[in-house]
């Protein structure tokens, strides 16, 4: 009875008992399309032990059935739904994927679908005609919409209808993407080798591309030579105003300075921008200064013709 007991305990301990941890493996098949994504739900296995649910899908063959080349991928999923607003609720997700001869890839997305109920339920797009395994450290009891075992579509409690997808979500990439907001604490350098993209996915051939307003205390621009001060070298030919105003006539725009269509198409480079504004600034500075000897002689001019003027009146007295 002692040893009976013990071996209770131990099971117990291990998280064999009611709502405890085990781990579960499968295998799933996406029939229907394979150029749509359906939903598979997972369920949400960990919430009533009051942790989150770990998922993993993946598919290392490209090939995993023999002639398909659709691709791979390995991807890990860590989530807990909200289940009526109880709050707390995220899907993060860490995805490798490479596309096949299809030129697709396997994730199309994900999404909580229990805002309205107390279903325990994600939905994951996946590409169809494809089988996949996966692995939780609680039970998920996918189910597939694929119109073939189930309809296409899902219908949540309470709530919206989602159907198969066409196209992959913007928050999808080839990596890590997580629901909620990032804090890195540290006081070392936090390296990204590819480029950044700040409300947009597409950054194109920029490091770092913002779609908004960017607000900083300040900012350096390092790269800008050679600086204005070229236009104070002796051998600097500075323009006429003549030419100047001839060339604003036929272009309607100063010299040197981008057209409007020239940075409504390619943009602006603020340190380019600000030596060119230097450059210009300069060059008023060196018209300025020539005017200014031009009053100086002219005044003097007239200062020799009053003299002259005055001249006879101070001998007729």
């Amino acid at each position: 009875m002692l040893i009976k007991r013990i071996l209770l305990s131990m099971l117990l301990a291990c998280g064999l008992g009611n709502n405890a941890f085990s781990q579960v493996t499968g295998t799933i098949t996406v029939q229907g399309d394979a150029a749509k994504f359906y939903p598979v739900t997972f369920y949400d296995g960990g919430w009533d032990n009051n942790v989150a649910t770990t998922l993993e899908i993946g598919r290392s063959y490209i090939h995993k059935v023999d002639g398909d080349w659709w691709g791979s991928v390995i991807a890990k999923f860590r989530f807990h739904t909200t289940n009526g607003g109880h709050g707390s609720n995220f899907i993060d997700a860490d995805i490798r994927q490479k596309k096949g001869v299809s030129g697709l890839l396997l994730i199309a997305g994900w999404t909580d679908v229990t805002s309205l109920n107390g279903d325990h339920k994600i939905i994951i797009w996946l590409r169809g005609a494809t089988p996949y395994v996966y692995k939780s450290d609680y039970a998920v009891n996918p189910a597939v919409y694929d119109g073939v075992v189930n309809s296409d579509t899902y219908q949540e409690t309470n709530g919206y209808a989602y159907t198969y997808k066409t196209e992959i979500d913007a928050y999808n990439p080839s990596g890590m993407t997580y629901a909620n907001s990032a804090y890195f604490n540290g006081g070392e350098v936090n390296y990204f080798g590819g480029s950044i993209g700040v409300g947009t996915t597409a950054p194109g051939p920029y490091k770092l591309a913002v779609e908004g307003t960017i607000g900083a205390r300040k900012i350096k621009v390092t790269q800008v030579t050679p600086w204005a001060d070229f236009v104070f070298e002796p051998d600097y030919q500075l323009p006429s105003l003549y030419e100047v105003e001839k060339y604003i006539t036929a272009n309607k725009h100063l010299p040197d300075v981008p057209s409007a269509a020239e940075v409504e198409k390619e943009g602006l480079d603020v340190g380019e921008m600000n030596k060119i504004l230097l450059q210009k600034v300069e060059e008023q500075t060196l018209y300025l200064i020539d005017l200014k000897k031009e009053l100086e002689k002219q005044q003097a001019l007239i200062d020799q013709l009053m003299k002259m003027v005055n001249q006879p009146q101070e001998i007729k007295k």
